[in-house]
């Protein structure tokens, strides 16, 4: 394999300025003239790596110090080199010391790791979602593999290790505290595909930081999830704002439920980007809320989210205002503490049973905004927008809804060959059952 090499102190610009190898190439490297020893190895791929090279007895070997990025600087990566340098001199061996370290850590170990150092590493993933991603591996993989010594997890450990999700045998039912309530923790195939996905997440990092050397949950075959698909009818959206209005009348929903409810519906949002909406995120004179990359799902990939206002929904937005005492804070404020509200699913569970609607998800309002709008002639694309789909193909769930232009291709090419007559044109089928 070619290697090219380069002499330059190791700084953010020289960092940055060595140009990328080819695939035939092999690696470049970059030698500090500061610290013996000491420098960067880059990768066709683009990936930049701090190492150290020394000498341990007779051999030579290389330590890994870490990958360019958070949180490893040039600074930081030339303090960890020449503490390992140090080690070196008083006899000890910090390449064996990190492999016997990689072989001794254990599944519940390299948890707590992801846990504590994996938001610096990956600025775009939601706070929200990394607190999903916690709950799922200390309640089910912690307790069926957390003592197992991670780079020893085999494939088959892996696959029963979700299986036993799949079968509930991680669920349980916590009763805690007054502060901390009751836990109910559920097991079932949505929970097994969820946690097999962030426990794969979890050991690729592992991987990229030196932590394991392989990944027993990357190839796992799960089955398909049956795509649920609860589309309201107009009929049915209109029973449900009637019944809200109703419910609020009588007392049996707070406005602020039924508001968060209704703009749900009127927008097409994710439930937590309309009930953790700020007043910093409206724009009246616009017409739209401009959510921050760390308040979407794909925000990490494709920045701010915009979500467009009908005159209903700002209508609603202007009801908020008038009854909310902090215009700096949440549109929809928590009736009690600091926070938003919460319980909203309880809300929408009796105006559903109110307007006499059976198998409804909350979810499925922003189902149902998309079959409006492809009603009433909008594209996938434009409804891939106003979802904020980080992926326009995710859309084509709703394609069903629209004409199917296969069949008026079809229809059409009949018409021109075989032009419809009408039906008393058409000879009656004697089948033998007229005189029946």
């Amino acid at each position: 394999m070619k290697m090219y090499a380069q002499t330059a102190r190791i700084t953010k610009r020289t960092v940055d300025a060595i140009p990328t190898p080819a695939k035939d190439e092999g690696e470049a490297r970059l030698w500090d003239t500061d610290l013996k020893g000491f420098f960067l190895r880059v990768y066709p791929s683009g990936r930049r790596v701090y190492a150290l090279k020394y000498r341990s007895g007779p051999s030579q070997k290389i330590f890994t110090v870490g990958v360019h990025g958070s949180p490893f600087t040039p600074e930081t990566a030339r303090a960890a080199a020449s503490a390992a340098l140090r080690r070196v001199s008083d006899g000890e061996d910090p390449t064996a010391e990190k492999k016997a370290a990689r072989e001794a850590l254990t599944v519940s170990v390299l948890i707590a790791r992801y846990i504590e150092d994996g938001p610096a590493t990956k600025p775009g993933k939601r706070q929200s979602t990394w607190e999903n991603d916690a709950s799922n591996l200390t309640r089910h993989i912690l307790p069926l593999l957390g003592r197992k010594v991670a780079n020893l997890v085999t494939k088959a450990e892996a696959a029963k290790a979700i299986q036993d999700i799949t079968l509930g045998k991680t669920a349980v039912d916590e009763r805690g505290d007054k502060l901390r309530g009751r836990a109910i923790v559920k097991g079932g195939a949505g929970v097994a595909r969820r946690t097999r996905m962030t426990t794969a997440a979890m050991f690729s990092w592992g991987i990229e930081h030196g932590l394991v050397k392989s990944n027993p949950f990357a190839s796992l075959k799960m089955s398909t999830p049956p795509q649920r698909e609860r589309f309201l009818s107009r009929d049915e959206a209109g029973r449900l704002l009637d019944a809200l209005d109703s419910l609020e009348a009588d007392g049996g929903i707070n406005p602020a439920f039924g508001d968060a409810i209704r703009l749900l519906l009127l927008t097409g949002a994710r439930k937590t980007e309309i009930l953790g909406l700020k007043w910093r995120e409206v724009n009246v004179d616009r017409k739209t809320l401009l959510l921050p990359p760390e308040r979407t799902k794909a925000g990490g990939q494709n920045g701010e989210r915009r979500i467009m206002l009908s005159p209903p929904a700002l209508a609603i937005i202007e009801r908020r205002r008038s009854a909310t005492s902090r215009p700096e804070g949440f549109v929809f404020p928590a009736l009690r503490g600091d926070g938003h509200i919460i319980g909203v699913r309880r809300g929408f569970a009796r105006a559903c049973e109110r307007a006499g609607l059976e198998n409804v998800r909350i979810h499925d309002l922003r189902h149902s905004f998309a079959s409006f709008a492809i009603a009433d002639g909008a594209t996938l694309f434009l409804v891939s927008k106003l979802l904020g789909h980080a992926n326009a193909r995710t859309s084509e769930r709703y394609a069903h809804l629209s004409g199917d232009p296969l069949q008026d291709a079809v229809a059409a090419i009949g018409e021109r060959l075989m032009p419809a007559r009408l039906p008393e044109e058409i000879e009656p089928h004697d089948d033998g059952l007229a005189d029946r």
